[in-house]
């Protein structure tokens, strides 16, 4: 089978059952449930009343709805891998496309096309639940011209296609949706953790958390250069993908 040709086999398994589809539905009107309670709870977490917040912190407060999709797709395309390997169809796909390496690249490609398709959508519908919500109040509203808003919502839509790679990388070297969704969820806290340890703040630049911070325009000034977050966010995507390929043509199955 041509890499055409596994792409599309990928994408059809990947996307092309009814339950995958509603799936993704939900993993949307997830993102904007979190980003209303975000954005009608900012006052009582914060400290800050909600008219006396920036509009532009709004927007921010209200892309973690995208997270929560993220979180969501993450898992699914971890359990798109785990569950061939729990009902042995991976072995069909292994005979109709011997290359395996092609496969890993395929499957890569899928997850992120599809991954972050859904969570483009999640975010700009989390920022214009924010606009509502300040509309809705009377409050000054963000301003639709400015490069920051929609860099900070194409930023929070890069979460999901990159950890959803990681956690199918991680699926496919452990042969698991467990395997694949601690994977993701290892590099999602990996921040936090280095922040406990001391002098971990050395190695901040080189997660692909503050990677993504980064390109979304909210790492502060001790963050990567936007051209240093892409290579970082590169270099984990490449050593998952390795791991995986290594993996796979390691072993019969």
């Amino acid at each position: 089978m041509g890499a055409g040709a596994a792409v599309a086999a990928e994408w059809t398994k990947l996307t092309g059952t009814g339950r995958a589809r509603r799936a993704a539905a939900g993993a949307v009107v997830l993102a904007l449930a979190v980003a209303a309670v975000f954005c009608l709870t900012i006052g009582p977490t914060t400290g800050v009343a909600l008219a006396d917040q920036p509009a532009f912190d709004v927007l921010t407060a209200s892309l973690l709805g995208a997270d929560a999709a993220a979180l969501v797709l993450t898992v699914l395309a971890a359990a798109a891998v785990g569950g061939e390997y729990t009902t042995g169809m991976v072995r069909t796909t292994f005979t109709a496309t011997p290359r395996r390496g092609r496969v890993v690249l395929a499957r890569a490609v899928t997850v992120v096309a599809a991954a972050g398709a859904v969570s483009l959508v999640a975010a700009v519908g989390a920022a214009l639940v924010s606009l509502a919500v300040l509309a809705g109040a009377g409050l000054p509203l963000w301003d639709a011209a400015d490069p920051a808003v929609w860099r900070a919502v194409a930023g929070a839509a890069l979460m999901a296609p990159f950890h959803a790679l990681v956690a199918t990388a991680g699926a496919l070297w452990s042969r698991s949706t467990a395997g694949g969704v601690v994977a993701a969820l290892a590099l999602l806290v990996a921040p936090t953790l280095a922040g406990w340890v001391p002098g971990g703040a050395a190695v901040l630049p080189l997660l692909p958390g503050e990677a993504l911070h980064s390109l979304a325009g909210i790492a502060g000034p001790e963050g990567p250069h936007p051209a240093a977050a892409v290579l970082v966010l590169a270099a984990w995507s490449a050593l998952a993908l390795a791991a995986a390929d290594r993996a796979v043509r390691g072993r019969d199955v």
